[in-house]
């Protein structure tokens, strides 16, 4: 299913949105949304929503780089637990106060040898904390707080076009201005302005100011070596480009001509003016560029809650299946039981239907082939008087004498329907009927024996079956 990340720029004079839309395999920018910032930085992003009928699953916002401090650090190890002990520690003296009293993240741009090139930073509490309650009071519960001027270099740093050889990136704002200085797409050094092209009208002075921060973040490499991309909302201004052109000996190239995945051609010439929440809203590729201030105490808890409200949901549920379980055994349990109760009802009333004098029934079975063998002896005796339609107690007879004395056998039903005597019973095996079927058809008081409806019972303790035998007549025995 496809989800909306609604990203954020709210750190110039100008409010800035980019809405992506991600699905497992693509991400695809929806547009560039733009309006004037006033005091009410809530009832700002409300206006800017409500007008554009903006509609996200999530939202993800970043600070301005001038209430943030940076630094790119080279650590002799790359172990990732060193790290998280040693970059905090690493930044404590070049801030200005406790470090308790600050965010801190970073990230991995590489690796030279056993050391690791870490870009770290780090935000006030009370920053991220203001941050937050302001866009809180719009609604809105961002689950990542990024860099600007960091996030607005991912839209040089994932073109393809432009990570050979050393690059520059310059954006030009109106009220601010970020430089970044890369090395076949690897961060070597990133500055924030607080000042930009507007200010006091000076581009001069901003001019000055990116020539010097070039010069020290390039290290060895010259000016005249580096493929400079200029993005921000003062770019299409041809006197900027003239300018920084006659500065700095490099004509700039405009990020408008960046093919970057996921953003339509229609929408390319805004790249330059959006790069800050542009290169936000792309922070989830791979090589991107990130930090993420939402830590320690300002922890995004909504992923969190969401499991656990599922896991909830998924316990209740499981809840109710195990109740419905129980329900289910208890029910199937009272009707084997009433079965069983009706079938011993059944066997009681042919006992005594067959034996109406004997009063005391401990064992049916037993005390019926007692009662069999007794007749048999009188049958013998008076065999000479006995008549030539075979009767029931001889077939009884057969069939105590023709299952097998290692078979238990429970008789749920016998009726004999003209020459047709019907068996119903179980065993505790599959084996033990085929040995009823056998033992019975052995006995020449049957001339056919069939099985049928062979299956397991309910609790899978038994095999039920149907036996059905053609009584052989006196003459064919």
């Amino acid at each position: 299913m496809p989800n909306r990340t609604l990203a954020l720029d709210v750190g110039g004079a100008t409010l800035r949105a980019v809405l992506v839309e991600r699905t497992l395999r693509s991400q695809q920018i929806l547009g560039f949304y733009a309006a004037p910032r006033t005091d009410d930085l809530a009832a700002d992003l409300r206006a800017l929503t409500a007008t554009h009928d903006l509609r996200w699953d999530e939202v993800i916002s970043a600070l301005p780089g001038d209430v943030v401090t940076h630094r790119v650090l080279t650590l002799p190890f790359h172990d990732r637990k060193r790290l998280d002990q040693t970059v905090p520690f690493e930044l404590e003296t070049q801030l200005p106060f406790e470090l308790d009293a600050a965010v801190v993240d970073y990230q991995v741009l590489g690796r030279d040898g056993e050391a690791a090139i870490v870009l770290a930073a780090f935000a006030p509490k009370t920053a991220v904390r203001e941050h937050l309650a302001a866009l809180a009071a719009a609604g809105m519960d961002p689950r990542v707080l990024d860099l600007a001027s960091l996030a607005a270099v991912n839209v040089v740093r994932l073109a393809e076009t432009a990570r050979n050889g050393h690059s520059a990136f310059v954006v030009l704002d109106r009220d601010r201005a970020t430089i970044a200085v890369l090395t076949d797409g690897r961060l070597c050094g990133l500055r924030a302005l607080s000042g930009g092209v507007g200010t006091n009208g000076d581009l001069e002075l901003v001019t000055r100011d990116v020539r010097w921060s070039l010069l020290a973040l390039a290290g060895d490499a010259a000016l005249e070596s580096l493929a400079l991309w200029l993005g921000g909302d003062a770019a299409d201004g041809p006197e900027v480009a003239t300018t920084l052109a006659g500065a700095l000996g490099i004509t700039p190239q405009a990020v408008a001509t960046l093919p970057l995945a996921g953003v339509p051609i229609t929408l390319r010439r805004q790249q330059a003016a959006f790069a800050a929440p542009l290169g936000l809203a792309l922070r989830e590729s791979a090589d991107a560029f990130h930090v993420d201030f939402r830590r320690g105490e300002f922890t995004y808890h909504r992923e969190r809650e969401a499991l656990w409200r599922g896991l909830a949901a998924a316990g209740v549920l499981a809840f109710v299946a195990f109740v419905l379980m129980v329900t289910s055994f208890v029910l199937e349990g009272r009707r084997l039981s009433a079965r069983r109760d009706a079938v011993r009802a059944d066997i009681r009333s042919l006992f005594t239907a067959a034996l109406p004098n004997v009063r005391t029934i401990v064992n049916e079975k037993a005390q019926l082939a007692a009662e069999i063998a007794t007749l048999d002896k009188q049958r013998q005796l008076y065999g000479s008087l006995a008549p030539s339609a075979p009767r029931a107690i001889d077939l009884l007879k057969a069939v105590t004498l023709g299952v097998p004395s290692d078979v238990q056998l429970d008789v749920e039903e016998l009726a004999l329907d003209g020459e047709t005597l019907r068996l119903r019973g179980s065993t505790r095996t599959y084996e033990g009927v085929e040995a009823v079927k056998r033992g019975l058809a052995a006995r020449p008081e049957f001339r056919d024996v069939q099985a049928k409806d062979v299956r397991a019972s309910v609790d899978g303790q038994r095999v039920d079956f149907r036996l059905q035998l053609a009584v052989a007549r006196r003459d064919e025995r």
